[in-house]
């Protein structure tokens, strides 16, 4: 049987139904006794009447080799009213050409700026072989009115996973107590997975998960007024190496010394023989 095509833009009400219900699961199971409700989130109603939040994918790569390093992209949510939005999740849906691709071959992880650190996100296929997986183990991002709120995140496949053609998209639901809302959708992120290149075995520490994403490098920091200067470490890199070349200089130095001065005197000797007047 054909695989089938590729869906076109746009997600389906019953692909975020699932999400939602999956961003819902965060709370966990309930105690004996339940907590009060929270102040439910809000947002403002736009005057297209379209989401409250524009969503938007942008800067990921065309090509993703399996097994290769974490590609990362950024996921924009623009607040589109004038009210503050909050408890937001966005949800990714991957949906493939050939419908082979399984949820454990998706690695994919956001940065929290509120804890500083980057969090797993976990698939799960749903019954039309998409693999839906929901930003959560936190309370959600918050947008402000009138403001865009740009998500660090970053994809990579498997070593194992087959050469295919993949669609990305991006949902986004906000939690309403045991229910959630959909108020956002992006476009089409097209990529290809490419078959695994060969490399040496990685022998690299992981990532920090506390790193912010494109962290810049710090400053050295300045000279302290009286105190000596460092050394290069080029300069300590050579310096068992410039005291082997001196100490061998110096044995050269008592062998040739001596032998010099002895090819002088000879030379001298030599010199005065030659003119000494021969006797008849």
């Amino acid at each position: 049987m054909a695989p089938a095509p590729l869906r076109p833009s746009g997600v389906r009400a019953a692909t975020v139904a699932a999400a939602a219900a999956a961003t819902v699961a965060i709370a966990g199971p309930s105690s004996a006794v339940p907590a009060p409700d929270p102040p439910a989130p809000s947002c403002g109603t736009p005057a297209d009447g379209g989401f409250p939040l524009d969503t938007r994918i942008h800067g990921g790569p065309a090509d993703y080799p399996a097994g290769g390093p974490f590609q990362d992209w950024k996921l924009d949510l623009t607040n589109a009213t004038d009210a503050s939005c909050s408890g937001v999740h966005p949800v990714l849906v991957l949906t493939d050409r050939d419908r082979a691709l399984r949820p454990e071959q998706i690695r994919f992880e956001f940065y929290d700026a509120g804890s500083s650190r980057w969090r797993p996100v976990s698939f799960e296929a749903t019954e039309e072989a998409e693999n839906v997986g929901a930003f959560t183990g936190f309370g959600g991002f918050a947008v402000p009115a009138g403001r865009t709120l740009t998500v660090p995140v970053r994809l990579t496949f498997e070593a194992e996973t087959a050469p295919d053609e993949v669609v990305v998209n991006a949902a986004v639901v906000q939690r309403r107590g045991e229910d959630g809302d959909w108020i956002g959708e992006s476009g089409d992120y097209r990529l290809t997975v490419r078959p695994a290149e060969p490399t040496a075995p990685d022998t690299s520490a992981p990532p920090d998960p506390s790193a912010p994403p494109a962290e810049a490098a710090r400053p050295s920091a300045p000279a302290v007024s009286g105190t000596a200067p460092a050394e290069d470490p080029a300069d300590v890199a050579q310096g068992p190496e410039l005291a082997s070349t001196g100490k061998e200089s110096e044995g050269y130095a008592r062998v040739l010394v001596p032998l010099a001065a002895g090819l002088v005197l000879l030379g001298a000797v030599l010199v005065r023989t030659v003119r000494r007047p021969r006797h008849r």
